[in-house]
């Protein structure tokens, strides 16, 4: 046969092409080798097809972050909002747990591609093996195969991934519940301080003005040397709170810095009028009722995923008692006494005789690990209502001891008022009245800190309560 001769001088099975190797007959009939060929060349194509749409619909590496907070940059002076934007923007303690949520997202993309079964290539060659005229002459084999598939187990695995991510979104929120308190109470507590303050520096020109009457009337011989001490002793014991709490106020300052992740030698100020207003907006701690404290409770939607995630494993557990598919295209076996070649398309089950009932007990394990997830259930909603109970009584009780420090407060104001008055005409010395007066300011730092407690208590509801974080974050945006 010449190589422009391309027929065959007989319709034999077999011709021996120009390069010695023998295949079948072009005019020989061959259904089945035409019939693997479209199987395989069919398979190809739905593979094809399937990671195409996997790939537009999910494509790889994709993690979709929730969109950040809008936060303005660092400016002369910061409000509380802007305070909490910036920190929920680039803290680095809110950073591990919004990572965490990408995470579980990329868990996520790989249970979508599960639903495309893994092909394993594998080729083998024979350096040696059996000489006989009707056998296989391809010294090699080439194989795709499938690993076990089971479509249900793809499917519920991804249900399951899905709630592992929001179970980390609920996670994140609870760390941004921690960190928006945090930076509410420095902010409160620089507003209080900045009060404290100024009333220090009253306190302190009373005690220097008290040091000069009493040096004066030393001068004069109406006064001791003791006295001097004492008043020297005063006037110390004031400039030394001065500023023990101008150092407060830096320390208080830099850590708000450090938590919002500013650098340390960026200067910032803070915007603190009505900073009550700003802190607590419309909250109102009298108006929120139990019912939608557990609405919105992080700890009560976790526990709920989480019973969630254990239904989902009983039924997990339940699918992977059902046989896998596998399938796969192969070339024939060069150990086989056939001659045929090309590619063979074949489909079967795989399903495991014997192990020891562990699928079975499993399904079982799996059923008592929920009767545990439903008993823990019942205890987070008494916790969540004793949690909110102990903070109304703690709101109840500061408000209680604010009241009463308000009250002594406008006592000793009209003691300070009396005594100014006897002093102004002539029937008490000037150190009476400066007593009152020093009364009066200390009462007002007491009814000061008084407030600031109160302040707290209320953060931490309006925290707990869920109404300050849902005000800067929704789950929805994370949420695909």
């Amino acid at each position: 046969m010449t190589m422009m001769d391309l027929t065959c001088p007989q319709p034999t099975d077999s011709c021996r092409c120009l390069s010695g190797w023998r295949q079948p007959c072009p005019r020989a009939g061959k259904p089945r080798r035409g019939a693997a060929q479209v199987k395989a060349l069919v398979i190809v194509c739905l593979v094809a097809a399937a990671l195409v749409i996997f790939g537009q619909t999910f494509p790889a590496g994709a993690v979709e972050k929730a969109p950040a907070v809008e936060a303005p940059p660092p400016a002369e002076s910061l409000d509380f909002d802007a305070c909490n934007r910036l920190a929920i923007r680039q803290s680095p303690y809110f950073t591990k747990s919004a990572i965490e949520i990408d995470l579980k997202r990329i868990d996520e993309a790989d249970s979508r591609y599960g639903f495309i079964p893994s092909v394993m290539f594998r080729t083998i060659y024979y350096v040696d093996r059996p000489t006989q005229t009707n056998a296989n002459p391809q010294p090699y084999s080439i194989s795709f195969a499938s690993e076990g598939y089971n479509p249900f187990e793809a499917f519920f695995t991804l249900q399951v991934r899905k709630l592992v991510t929001t179970l980390a979104i609920y996670g994140h929120l609870q760390v941004i519940d921690t960190g928006l308190q945090r930076i509410g109470n420095m902010f409160l507590q620089m507003y209080t301080l900045k009060q404290v303050a100024a009333i220090q520096e009253e306190l302190a020109a009373v005690a220097r003005q008290n040091l000069n009457y009493v040096e004066k009337r030393q001068k004069i011989g109406t006064g001791t040397p003791l006295d001097v001490k004492v008043a020297v002793q005063e006037m110390e014991l004031a400039q030394g709170e001065k500023e023990r709490i101008n150092i407060a106020q830096k320390k208080t300052l830099e850590t708000m810095k450090m938590f919002m992740g500013l650098k340390p030698g960026q200067e910032i100020t803070l915007d603190l009028r009505d900073a009550e207003r700003q802190v607590f907006g419309k909250f109102d701690p009298a108006t929120v009722t139990m019912e939608q404290t557990k609405a919105k409770n992080h700890d009560l939607k976790i526990q709920d995923i989480k019973r969630q995630l254990q239904e989902y494993n009983i039924i997990l557990a339940k699918t992977k008692l059902l046989p896998l598919f596998i399938f796969g295209v192969q070339t024939p076996d060069p150990l086989s006494m056939t001659t045929a070649r090309g590619l063979y398309f074949w489909i079967g089950l795989e399903v495991p005789v014997w192990d020891g009932f562990k699928r079975l007990r499993n399904v079982s394990r799996q059923k008592a690990l929920l009767r545990q997830y439903d008993a823990e259930t019942g205890a987070k909603e008494l916790d969540v209502s004793n949690k909110f109970l102990q903070f109304s009584e703690e709101v109840r009780t500061t408000a209680t001891a604010h009241k009463v420090a308000q009250a002594q407060e406008e006592l000793a104001h009209l003691k300070e008022r009396q005594g100014e008055i006897r002093y102004q005409s002539g029937g008490e010395p000037l150190t009476v009245f400066l007593e009152a007066r020093k009364a009066y300011l200390e009462a007002k730092k007491t009814t000061l800190l008084k407030a600031l407690d109160y302040d707290l208590a209320v953060l931490g509801m309006r925290i707990y309560t869920g109404d300050l974080t849902y005000s800067y974050v929704q789950v929805s945006n994370w949420q695909k």
